[in-house]
């Protein structure tokens, strides 16, 4: 028999499960089109250079459906909380097309005191239970003692360079899986 005094046994609490993110979420998060790096000609000094590339998935297919987010420091390695200018504040968001590209207008970043000029960047994309984080380096910088980079195996080093096709433009790629997966990192 029960006591009638007794309280009931506390309910349990489970966490909420995880979902991927749906078709939708780029049209939900840019409504009005990308999110531009560069906004206008109030800027911080650094070079103006374009980023580009495609985003394809395990079997090599483009995905044409992903966001990409961008955070980086300005030309001389200042993130818009110590130097802010109308014009460029780090930040910016761009969805992939039709056959998986992106393009970005941004400056050059800068060296920051320990670590070799680099872009932060965040992908969201469909199947995806989280957003995936990796970096992008540059080919014709020095690279060598960058703490983050030195802990990626070199062998795989080269999936984090952007390359130079031309004086200020840059292409790197990002493989969500398979043989030439980009490097991603826990955030």
């Amino acid at each position: 028999m029960r006591d009638a005094h007794a309280h009931p046994p506390a309910p349990a609490h489970l966490p909420t499960g995880t979902q991927t993110v749906g078709p939708f979420f780029h049209d939900a998060l840019l409504p009005d089109g990308d999110i531009r790096m560069l906004r206008g000609n109030d800027l911080p000094p650094g070079r103006r250079i374009r980023l580009h590339g495609q985003v394809f998935d395990g079997a090599g297919q483009p995905v044409n459906d992903a966001m990409l987010e961008f955070w980086q420091p300005d030309g001389e390695g200042h993130f818009h909380t110590q130097h802010a200018r109308p014009d460029f504040d780090g930040f910016g968001r761009v969805a992939t097309r039709e056959d998986g590209s992106f393009s970005i207008l941004t400056l050059k970043p800068g060296r920051t005191a320990a670590e070799s000029p680099h872009i932060a960047v965040h992908l969201f994309a469909r199947g995806l239970l989280h957003t995936l984080a990796t970096r992008f380096y540059f080919d014709d910088e020095d690279n060598d003692g960058d703490p983050v980079l030195a802990e990626v195996p070199i062998e795989r080093r080269a999936t984090l360079l952007a390359r130079r096709d031309d004086t200020d433009v840059y292409r790197i790629d990002i493989h969500l899986q398979g043989a030439q997966e980009t490097v991603f990192f826990e955030h």
